[in-house]
């Protein structure tokens, strides 16, 4: 097997165990948006910080599912998640159903990737958890489970389900989490 395909591998499987010292490196390595899916994205009125963060979603949705098993490597597989995640996006963009994504607040302002100096990494890992814990803090349990939900991937419609809730409670629930998060700012 090739080495950098194995390292790659090893990366993945790290991560997956909790220690995100590679995530920025791999995310670097792994994280492919075709042009022409950015440029449909940009014209629909996404802004690329969006996209960034909806691609940092579906890698991270890789990560989890990977199944080396399978017999793709992780960098074809999270590169497909991606694509696939942003075609789906552009797609309900298009049915104006779940334009959501239009009045997304980033929760990564300060664009934290992980992979520099192990004191800068250290710290951005540390304002990263302190940002989610403000964040889930001023949200209620369902609203909470509902972003921990969306975040993991999940449509509305299988939210809904999961949480025995209709898809217009998530989505009002989702739109509460956005006001929320822009007074957070």
């Amino acid at each position: 097997m090739n080495k950098s395909v194995k390292s790659i591998e090893a990366m993945a499987e790290e991560i997956r165990r909790g220690d995100y010292t590679d995530f920025g490196k791999l995310l670097h390595l792994c994280a492919y948006i075709p042009k022409e899916t950015l440029d449909e994205a940009l014209k629909q009125g996404y802004e690329k910080e969006d996209i960034y963060q909806e691609s940092v979603i579906a890698f991270l949705h890789a990560l989890h599912t990977f199944d080396e098993d399978r017999g793709a490597g992780f960098r074809t597989y999270a590169s497909l998640c991606i694509r696939n995640h942003l075609v789906s996006l552009l797609r309900s963009g298009r049915r104006q159903k779940n334009a959501a994504m239009l009045d997304y607040v980033s929760i990564d302002e300060a664009d934290v990737v992980f992979g520099g100096d192990p004191e800068e990494d250290w710290i951005e890992k540390e304002e990263f958890s302190d940002l989610k814990k403000r964040i889930f803090s001023a949200l209620s349990n369902f609203e909470g489970e509902v972003l921990r939900l969306y975040l993991n991937g999940f449509s509305y419609k299988a939210i809904g389900e999961k949480l025995g809730k209709t898809e217009k409670s998530v989505g009002n629930a989702l739109s509460r989490v956005r006001k929320k998060l822009r007074s957070e700012k």
